[in-house]
């Protein structure tokens, strides 16, 4: 009990700390190390370029400058702690993923310091880098056109977004793209960043300023602050679809067998319900996902015959899935 009210104090003054405050250090930290594989990386394919990199509040490469940006939360244990509580994941937090991402925003980078964006044989690849930023996108988890790399089809989000998942793609030793990759329209795309790699071996960037964007050091902003307005842009996922129209299929039980039942008839009811609604089966698993999720965080038991739960079910989800969709859940918020 005593642990508890001092992690809770403790937790409270972290919580109301600017961020320009935050004593961070990258040095020893797993970012560091990531770092110092992806510039081996690009060493080993002849590329000379030395990227440079600084903390600020999240991941992310600006244009015009040849260097990445790395997310604070990485560097303290009780803020990766805070992170994972208040927003449910920490990105970057594993050696792969962290990895994914350097190679992801080193891709950005390189664009930069050797202004490779402005080719048109690139352009009709890979789309327009001028192109305005959506707000959201809507992902084709099975489409052939992009790469698949870091989380949610990120490729498919912008032009620039789709040569960065390339690029890191290209550079990842042990992705093995050109097998992976065969007979797939990404790998015209594949092919273009090894030509435009193999073109600048050697060379020395273009751009080689060192400037930074939001550094930590001038971000005037509370953790507190912070963490409540990542929690209002993720707080679209976190909304519950179903309600209280469970109560018509389940009850709160000791056998808890309604996740056994969705999970052993997953696959009709995934056939039922995309051909109800006439949506991707991709976005009736996204919906079949957050009631699995519902029905263990609940506890919840079969009220009725195993016939009628299926039927009942299947109209409960066609429901929710039109509600999923007219709500934008099945966007990717940028």
């Amino acid at each position: 009990m005593a642990k508890t009210l001092e992690r809770v104090r403790a937790n409270s003054s972290l919580l109301n700390t600017p961020l320009c405050l935050l004593a961070l250090q990258i040095k020893g930290s797993l970012a560091e190390e990531c770092i110092q594989i992806v510039r081996e990386e690009l060493k080993i394919k002849g590329i000379n370029f030395h990227f440079h990199f600084w903390i600020s509040d999240d991941w992310f490469c600006a244009d015009g400058i040849p260097g990445i940006a790395l997310p604070f939360y990485l560097f303290n244990k009780e803020i990766s702690k805070l992170e994972k509580e208040r927003i449910g994941f920490i990105e970057g937090s594993t050696k792969i993923e962290c990895l994914k991402l350097i190679r992801h925003e080193v891709g950005h980078a390189i664009d930069n310091a050797y202004n490779l964006r402005n080719c048109q044989e690139r352009e009709n690849l890979f789309g327009r880098s001028s192109l305005k930023y959506p707000k959201d996108y809507i992902r084709k988890p099975f489409s052939k056109n992009y790469v698949k790399h870091i989380r949610e089809n990120y490729a498919q989000a912008h032009p620039d977004e789709d040569w960065a998942e390339t690029f890191a793609v290209w550079l990842d030793p042990k992705s093995n793209w050109k097998e992976k990759y065969k007979n797939w329209k990404a790998l015209e795309k594949l092919n273009y960043v090894d030509k435009t790699m193999k073109s600048i071996r050697g060379k020395r960037p273009l751009l080689k300023n060192k400037d930074t964007v939001d550094e930590i050091s001038t971000l005037g902003i509370t953790l507190r602050t912070y963490l409540s307005r990542k929690e209002k842009i993720k707080s679209k996922y976190k909304a519950p679809i179903f309600g209280k129209n469970l109560s018509k299929v389940f009850s709160p039980g000791r056998k808890n067998n309604a996740l056994s039942f969705i999970t052993l008839n997953e696959r009709e009811l995934c056939i039922r319900v995309a051909k109800n609604t006439n949506q991707y089966h991709y976005i009736v698993r996204d919906v079949l996902k957050e009631l699995k999720g519902e029905c263990r965080d609940k506890s919840l038991t079969l009220k009725m015959p195993i016939s009628q739960t299926r039927e009942t079910l299947i109209q409960l989800l066609s429901k929710s899935t039109l509600h999923y969709v007219k709500q934008g859940k099945n966007k990717v918020i940028m």
